[in-house]
């Protein structure tokens, strides 16, 4: 309410406000363009509301979490007619910037084995504690289940299932960077077996491919003898990382691989070390894979 005993010098602004504003009602019924009117002040005063700054871009807080979430998850198939089982690792910090994506290794168990192998060889603590160490990126690991281990790749859609419904489930739900630089897959015995298959029929999907102890499929050797000769290019080939226990049963085959790729003239990294073909071996070598793998693929989070 206005007090009777106001200014006369406050009744007058009010009043010329009061004008002006009846005068631009009457402009804009009249259709006439507004008028903006600046009302006088009476006495001119320091606003204490800050003046809004620019909006700025959030800063990424370094990550003080060491360990990694293991994760089991169906991924749906069309290709196999029924899910894919797989244990999942999502890195350290994983999911707190929304924004950023990480690189994907796959990597497949062994014949008679289940995608608990990588696992209780010990890949989970080694990496937990590279990546606390900075001595590799985080990243994310996808150990799948292949149920019906008996077969190959000729009658089996195991392997095409990973390319076409696995992958791209990944990369739609959960922060995995949707480039080649940013896929590698690898495995032991027969999940290296698969590991070469998939690269030498998918070479535009992988970036690195990982054989440990992996004997190759039958009739492998044949395969990327025809493609190499015929139609892939080795400049387009996948990085290859091959090794094996100098007691292996299956060194032969292997180095039979070896000799197939310096034929050709496909770059590749050899390795044989003292151990058989078992898991004391792969577990004393996890830590040589995980850092292989990681220097191979494109680093998405250089600041980690």
């Amino acid at each position: 309410m206005i007090n009777i005993n106001m200014s006369k010098r406050l009744f007058f602004i009010l009043s010329i406000s009061l004008i002006f504003g009846v005068a631009a009602c009457q402009r804009l019924a009249s259709g006439d363009a507004p008028v903006v009117v600046s009302t006088p002040q009476a006495t001119p005063t320091q606003t204490t509301t800050p003046m809004p700054s620019p909006t700025a871009t959030p800063e990424k807080t370094a990550c003080t979490i060491s360990s990694g979430v293991l994760a089991n998850i169906d991924i749906p198939s069309e290709l196999l007619g029924k899910p894919v089982n797989a244990n999942i690792y999502l890195p350290p910090c994983f999911g707190s910037q929304p924004d950023q994506t990480y690189p994907i290794l796959y990597m497949l168990h062994g014949q008679a084995a289940d995608n608990h192998q990588w696992i209780d060889l010990g890949l989970i603590d080694r990496i937990d504690l590279l990546i606390d160490a900075k001595v590799m990126q985080p990243m994310i690991i996808v150990m799948p289940y292949e149920v019906s281990w008996r077969i190959g790749p000729e009658e089996s859609n195991f392997g095409a299932a990973l390319v076409n419904d696995v992958i791209p489930f990944m990369e739609e739900n959960y922060q995995a960077c949707a480039t080649r630089a940013c896929r590698a897959v690898g495995g032991l015995s027969r999940g290296g077996n698969w590991a070469v298959y998939l690269g030498f029929q998918y070479p535009d999907v992988f970036a690195a491919v990982g054989a440990h102890s992996a004997p190759l499929f039958y009739g492998e050797l044949g395969r990327i003898d025809i493609a190499l000769t015929h139609t892939l290019k080795v400049e387009d080939l996948p990085a290859l990382y091959i090794d094996m226990g100098l007691k292996d049963e299956n060194k032969d085959n292997i180095r039979e691989f070896v000799d197939t790729l310096k034929e050709f003239k496909v770059p590749y990294e050899f390795h044989e070390n003292e151990g058989r073909h078992e898991a004391a071996y792969w577990s004393a070598h996890v830590v040589d894979y995980l850092l292989w793998y990681s220097s191979k693929l494109v680093n998405t989070n250089p600041d980690a």
